[in-house]
């Protein structure tokens, strides 16, 4: 069984939990000894460059070959293809090679034509996509959009997506350009994901709340495979840190972004009366709106030395940096497909504070090897945190470490998967 596996983005980046998730799975594979080969999406101005990986074959895609897709999977004849990005392309490459692609959901954004499944009063979205119930949450995420969204929403949406395909023949405007387009991207994003949702052999939804959403827009119940993500486990989990003269230290590892919540994290953070209290924030901004975030909120707790920016950590010493600290924070408002880094959290033998995201409910049972608030809510954190800093004294690691999925057993599923298909597969 010849498998490609197509990369979310650049095989080597670890901007976020995808990118890392990708690299895992391919480094498992190999060691399984299962016939991989990668294909790479890179910021270079060339068309298809052929490297080596660990004596497996890469191909890394450039700007100049992305309409060489096709030829390129023509030419490696795989048994199967497995997507995490360029996915409605892939899907129909498959359905024209009679090749079955699976796809897996990575983040909402499968879907929603905003993102993040993030509603504009940041809730967790749970209605299927249109463009009334759309409008609102794209503009917002446009600088100076919302202020726009009471006269763009009296627009008919025909006319709205004629402005669109207009400006779309001119010069990029910033506001103008974006706003004007707005009903346009809700209609592509639709017609994108209903290539995807018919056209796809399987789709892999990582926990039951993703899973949910594809179905509320379309996908077939019987092509989804509910299958969580593993992780590389460390080397050795270490015996749990003392927590000594009430000193616990709160700790919380991603990306510096909003949808992230961590704006509700230190919010609710602020209002611990335990001076001796730390909160230790590991990750990095990976781009302009959130290097801007990550900005306001270091000026806006500067004052607070209990807050500790650590920057952003490499995969591989993840598990260093976070032996010596004693409850992870997940505070996502978003719709978390996994949580990665819950996970590794876990597998450390830390308990995890992590709001109800969907992912996180899949690993975390509530009062056992973590805690489940809801999102968006600084009261219920900040109550389950100063909860934990005055009763805390010590943790079973094993509460932990038991629930979490090795990437040993991980890739034994899905290649399981993989050939499931192929064995059923009608072109």
């Amino acid at each position: 069984m010849n498998i490609v596996e197509i990369a979310s983005g650049n095989f080597f980046s670890t901007y976020g939990g995808g990118q890392v998730y990708v690299k895992n799975i391919v480094d498992e594979m190999i060691r399984q000894r299962y016939p991989v080969q990668v294909i790479s999406f890179v910021n270079k101005d060339c068309a298809v460059e052929t490297g080596d990986y660990k004596g497996m074959t890469l191909y890394e895609v450039g700007s100049n070959g992305i309409d060489q897709l096709k030829l390129l999977i023509t030419h490696i004849r795989p048994d199967v293809i497995h997507a995490h990005s360029h996915k409605a392309q892939v899907v129909e490459i498959g359905k024209k090679l009679h090749i079955p692609v699976i796809v897996t959901a990575h983040h909402g954004g499968i879907v929603c034509p905003a993102g993040a499944l993030l509603d504009c009063k940041d809730e967790i979205c749970q209605i299927a996509v249109s463009h009334e119930h759309c409008l609102a949450c794209c503009l917002r995420n446009i600088r100076s959009g919302k202020y726009w969204y009471p006269f763009m929403r009296l627009l008919p949406q025909n006319i709205y997506r004629s402005l669109g395909r207009g400006l779309s023949k001119l010069p990029f405007t910033p506001f103008v350009t974006p706003i004007g387009q707005a009903a346009l991207s809700i209609e592509r994003k639709q017609a994108e994901w209903h290539a995807i949702a018919s056209d796809c052999t399987r789709m892999i939804a990582p926990c039951q709340a993703i899973s949910g959403a594809m179905q509320r827009n379309g996908l077939s119940k019987e092509k989804v495979s509910i299958l969580p993500h593993g992780i590389p486990l460390p080397k050795e989990v270490p015996d749990f840190p003392s927590v000594i003269n009430s000193k616990i230290k709160f700790f919380y590892v991603g990306r510096i972004c909003y949808v992230k919540g961590l704006h509700i994290l230190l919010k609710a953070f602020s209002r611990l009366d335990n001076k001796n209290a730390e909160l230790h924030l590991i990750g990095g901004a990976g781009n302009k709106e959130e290097r801007r975030y990550e900005q306001t909120l270091r000026n806006r707790y500067a004052l607070d030395r209990r807050i500790v920016w650590r920057g952003k950590v490499s995969p591989q010493n993840i598990f260093e940096e976070m032996k010596f600290f004693h409850v992870a924070i997940h505070p996502t408002i978003c719709l978390e497909i996994f949580g990665l880094n819950i996970a590794e959290s876990l597998a450390m033998g830390k308990p995890v504070l992590a709001t109800r995201c969907g992912g996180a409910e899949m690993q975390i049972e509530d009062g056992v090897n973590g805690w489940l608030v809801e999102p968006n809510n600084v009261d219920a954190l900040a109550e389950k945190m100063q909860e934990i800093s005055n009763n805390f004294v010590h943790y079973d690691t094993y509460l932990s470490t038991e629930r979490v999925i090795s990437i040993e057993d991980h890739c034994k599923s899905l290649c399981q998967i993989y050939k499931d298909i192929e064995n059923t597969y009608e072109a």
